[in-house]
């Protein structure tokens, strides 16, 4: 059971170090994929909301450890991401590929925009109102659009190696029949 969150901790730094070194390398359009959004995603959708709300904090407090803007603001939202996306469990086929892809792309919609909202609309606010210009429909479309897509197909190669990682949870939690 202990062996369990020390490998799930071993993922997320695993990610960590992917998002913040060699994703930088596969940019498409200038924009690289979320791997920490993805990983929350796949794993609240096979494993419920509990857990998928506990690792989308710890993936989220990553994260805010990583950017070093302002802790707490990615745990709280990768908390609510994996809280959706695990209340989905019991209401769709949770391995259907066509779900993950939808909800990352979605969810990507969703995540982007609110960081954009109040990381960067924030702090450019004010510069805005002087300049009499809000760039929301060019981080729309230049930004979190194709961010959304790339995260739509990376999750298909994320989900997979989900499932291998909750089947070997899974396998580990069953208790062992000795007669």
């Amino acid at each position: 059971m202990k062996w369990k969150y020390v490998l799930l901790a071993a993922c997320i730094f695993f990610i960590a170090v992917l998002q913040s070194t060699v994703l930088d390398y596969a940019r498409v359009f200038n924009v690289k994929p979320n791997l920490f959004i993805l990983f929350i995603i796949s794993f609240a959708l096979i494993r419920g909301n509990v857990e998928g709300a506990t690792v989308g904090f710890f993936t989220g407090l990553t994260q805010d450890i990583i950017s070093g803007k302002m802790l707490g603001f990615y745990a709280l939202m990768g908390l609510y991401l994996g809280l959706a996306a695990g209340s989905l469990n019991k209401r769709l086929y949770r391995e259907n590929i066509i779900v993950v892809i939808f909800f990352s792309f979605v969810s990507t919609l969703a995540y982007e925009s609110v960081v954009y909202l109040t990381y960067e609309w924030g702090i450019y606010f004010f510069s805005s109102l002087v300049k009499n210009q809000i760039d929301i429909l060019f981080a729309l479309k230049n930004i979190i659009l194709p961010e959304a897509v790339y995260n739509s197909v990376v999750s298909v190669f994320m989900h997979a190696i989900v499932i291998r990682l909750t089947d070997r949870f899974e396998s580990a939690e069953k208790p062992v029949g000795k007669y």
